[in-house]
């Protein structure tokens, strides 16, 4: 958990002095020892602005070594909100057009993926999992509507499920 909270914030520092416009949030994984994994949320201001980010994240003091994977996602997602996270990369990343695999980056001993007599270099991912900026129609996220979830939330129990 340490891990997490000083690589997020020296991170997010590393972002803001490359001085890229929009980071919303960004958040080391706990899950990922704090370490490997990173999200970051951006309000994409132009073409290839989402892409850049991830490329950065991996550029600067803090990503350039040990991290295995960037997912970026849009402005409108906490980069801490694991389940909107997921949903953004199932609903908006498409593996040919947003992956990019970078074969050789620093890596650290200390990674138990990689044999113990090869941990100086690892692959790397950047998912990108914005709505492309260029879009002219952009999908739309639909909710339900707030009176039909109250009603089916008040009457829960009678339809057999639990709290």
């Amino acid at each position: 958990m340490i891990q997490s909270l000083n690589r997020t914030a020296t991170l997010w520092t590393d972002l803001e002095d490359m001085k890229l416009p929009g980071i919303k949030s960004v958040y080391f994984l706990p899950e990922s020892t704090g370490r490997y994994w990173c999200v970051i949320s951006v309000e994409t201001k132009y073409p290839g602005h989402s892409n850049q980010v991830g490329n950065a994240a991996i550029a600067t003091t803090t990503g350039h070594y040990g991290v295995k994977g960037v997912i970026v996602v849009d402005g409108d997602i906490p980069a801490d909100d694991w389940d909107r996270v997921m949903w953004a990369l199932s609903v908006r990343f498409d593996p040919k057009r947003d992956a990019q695999i970078i074969d050789r980056g620093r890596s650290t001993p200390l990674d138990p993926a990689l044999p113990i007599d090869a941990r100086h270099i690892t692959s790397r991912i950047i998912m990108d999992a914005c709505t492309p900026y260029e879009w002219t129609r952009k999908p739309i996220e639909i909710f339900l509507d707030e009176g039909m979830k109250a009603k089916v939330l008040s009457q829960w129990k009678e339809y057999g499920f639990k709290d």
